[in-house]
């Protein structure tokens, strides 16, 4: 059948529209494709306010051994007068976020503002950062979960947690320098935590200090950053505990569930929590006795994932110092030694002795295991995303049957557990070699053996807390 020039046309004409329509769709899905890999990483907690880094909102990734500095601005297109913090995500160790900017205030409607931030990534690998603008109209603003405050000064630590108090105690502060898997030493750290790490928080860097022999406590007080800690002059490990609140779970039932603990640390003494306690013993309710009887004054009844309480084992206190490790032979707190069996009589005596200190009570021990348990701690540590992270992200036992300080247990890869039963075989507390569990044709990581019996998964934890001989 032949066609006509004009039935010719109309067939061109349609293929031609098939055509555009089909490149059209391609491009559309190209476009969307480009789009969603080029992450937007500047989020905001108020669809009123507009954001902006550096002009634009693609993700910021920081070069290797890089500085570089960015605008992070904000619009306030409401009618509206609100309140702003700006927190970054993604922070690493050896990566400094800070700003000479307020970045915390108000902003009027209709108006704009930016601060510069300094970023300075002194890793061997690129770093992807994520900036969050949060808004309300309330001035009181608890940091969002997992991200960071931005420093006004230069400081490792993102966190918000408060500096380590010597209070006059004759401490040094300790970082560890890894050589291998294996091994590796202490050595002193700037107290500042600008030249060098002392502590950073958010990645599970919790500070570490030395109490030394009276005879080498000076030199090492004068000693150069980097100076090597020999062990024959440590007296005790110590590890520092920040004053934090905690947001509140299961307020009205009984139900015990593993689930990781929202941690903000609070200002020096300050108790912003919502609610308060007064001790009170009653038997009402179901026969159960409490001590403590506590409402939340803001939100007028406690509520869970919303009301916050300043955990009482902080007192009035910045923070506290907890033993690394249980007191063992030549009443010392360092690894690698048979540990004390002592009566609470004796441990007390021992402890006002080493370092005018006491043994760490219930409820300090419950503030440890709570941050362990947390963001900071090894719960919220990445390494121990095993297929049964619960399983992982539990402190490794120390289940030696010689009783050494600092031991990690065996790892058995067919229970995908950590023994509780005795072993004769001791991890190192500096133990560093990573593990990955297979399961399903997938490998799982979980974590260093040894430095996983620490509350944070790394070797800057407090360790001895989960045991099976008993606490002293």
């Amino acid at each position: 059948m032949k066609l006509n020039f004009k039935e010719k046309y109309l067939i061109v004409l349609v293929l031609a529209c098939f055509i555009v329509v089909g490149f059209y769709y391609s491009y559309a899905i190209f476009v969307t494709k480009q789009l969603q890999e080029n992450v937007v990483v500047v989020k905001t907690t108020n669809k009123n306010i507009s954001l902006k880094v550096d002009g634009n909102n693609e993700k910021i990734v920081i070069k290797p051994v890089t500085n570089k500095d960015v605008v992070v601005s904000f619009t306030n297109n409401d009618n509206n007068k609100y309140n702003y913090l700006v927190l970054v995500k993604g922070i690493k160790t050896g990566v400094k976020v800070n700003s000479n900017d307020d970045v915390k205030g108000t902003i009027e409607a209709k108006e704009s503002g930016n601060i510069t931030v300094h970023i300075n990534n002194e890793t061997n690998e690129s770093v992807e950062l994520e900036f969050l603008v949060q808004v309300n109209i309330n001035e009181n603003m608890d940091k969002e979960y997992g991200y960071s405050y931005i420093n006004k000064i230069e400081n490792y630590d993102h966190s918000g947690a408060n500096k380590p108090d010597f209070n006059g105690l004759k401490l040094i502060p300790v970082s560890y320098q890894k050589e291998t898997d294996t091994e590796g030493y202490w050595y002193k750290t700037d107290f500042n935590n600008k030249e060098s790490v002392w502590y950073d928080y958010d990645n599970k860097v919790w500070a570490n200090a030395v109490l030394v022999t009276n005879n080498s406590y000076k030199r090492y007080q004068n000693a150069k950053i980097g100076t090597e800690i020999e062990i024959s002059d440590v007296l005790g490990f110590y590890v520092w505990i920040p004053r934090y609140k905690y947001f509140i779970v299961n307020s009205g039932d009984y139900i015990n569930y593993e689930r990781i603990n929202n941690i903000i640390f609070e200002k020096a003494n300050e108790t912003s929590g919502t609610i308060t306690c007064e001790d009170k013993i009653s038997t009402k309710e179901d026969n159960h006795i409490y001590s403590q009887t506590c409402a939340d004054n803001t939100y007028h009844r406690i509520y869970d994932n919303l009301s916050t309480y300043t955990h009482p084992a902080f007192g009035n206190k910045t923070g506290f110092w907890v033993a690394k490790f249980l007191v063992g032979e030549g009443e010392k707190i360092i690894p690698n030694i048979q540990i004390l069996k002592k009566n609470i009589d004796e441990a007390n005596t021992i402890s006002k002795k080493v370092s005018n200190s006491h043994v760490l009570t219930n409820m300090e021990y419950g503030a440890v295991v709570l941050l362990s348990n947390s963001f900071y701690g090894k719960t919220g540590n990445t390494l121990y995303n095993g297929n049964d992270s619960t399983t992982f992200e539990r402190i490794y036992i120390n289940s030696y049957e010689r009783e050494i300080t600092g031991c990690s247990s065996e790892y058995n890869s067919y229970s995908k557990n950590f023994i509780s039963s005795k072993t004769n075989k001791c991890i190192a507390y500096n133990n560093l070699t990573s593990l990955t569990h297979y399961s399903n044709g997938v490998y799982y990581p979980i974590g260093y053996i040894g430095a996983g019996a620490s509350t944070t998964g790394t070797i800057y934890g407090v360790y001895d807390l989960a045991n099976i001989t008993g606490e002293l």
